[in-house]
């Protein structure tokens, strides 16, 4: 084997080894810097009802490991029944309401720092004819567009011909009930509306009717 020749294998052998030594570092390297993650939760408090008034909670956290690079910004479009009546916030928020009512518009002017938070309370009207079940979301964005979210929730509106949230099944009350045949020693049973069926409710001394064969 020439010098030449010896001379080219250790350099291809070094560089194996150094490959071999820098990818398991560059593999598991991580990133020398930190990011704003935005996160938003839209619930709601309490019940809503046809003509009446509901609430609506949005609550915004950065839960990253940088402040935001600038402001945030909360947008919310209500649904076809549902108008604004008043907005309340912590911390240094403020917000825009329409003339409409229809929408807000919320944010901070400094960034938010890492895990810090706000919330945004809105106190909404609802319509007499409202539906029965209306979906709202919002959003938040970095004014920078560099971190967003949305969040989304849907409510039940009683009243007014809509049934109970979570109602569920048909019909009036259980009895009275006729049993053929069967001889009426139930009687004087008590029923509850505990299965929430639509028209239920306490009544006592219900009575079987018997007709025998």
């Amino acid at each position: 084997m020439t010098n030449r020749t010896l001379r080219r294998n250790i350099a291809a052998l070094g560089t194996t080894l150094g490959l071999g030594v820098a990818l398991p570092f560059a593999v598991w390297v991580t990133p020398a810097y930190a990011q704003a993650q935005l996160e938003i939760t839209k619930t709601t408090v309490g019940a809503f009802v046809r003509g009446g008034q509901g609430v609506y909670r949005i609550h915004v956290d950065n839960t990253g490991g940088d402040p935001t690079t600038g402001g945030t910004r909360v947008d919310d479009h209500f649904p076809t029944g549902i108008t604004v009546e008043h907005v309340s916030v912590n911390g240094a928020v403020g917000c825009l309401i329409p003339v409409d009512r229809r929408e807000i518009t919320c944010g901070t002017a400094n960034p938010l720092a890492a895990n810090d938070d706000y919330s945004i309370d809105v106190t909404v009207n609802v319509a007499a004819d409202a539906p029965c079940s209306v979906t709202n979301t919002a959003s938040v964005i970095d004014v920078d567009g560099i971190a967003s979210d949305t969040s989304s929730v849907t409510t039940n509106i009683p009243g007014g011909g809509c049934s109970d949230a979570g109602a569920g099944g048909g019909g009036g009350p259980i009895l009275p009930v006729n049993l053929n045949g069967v001889i009426p020693m139930f009687n004087n049973i008590t029923t509850n509306n505990n299965i929430q069926s639509p028209g239920a409710h306490n009544a006592s001394n219900e009575v079987f009717g018997l007709n025998t064969p």
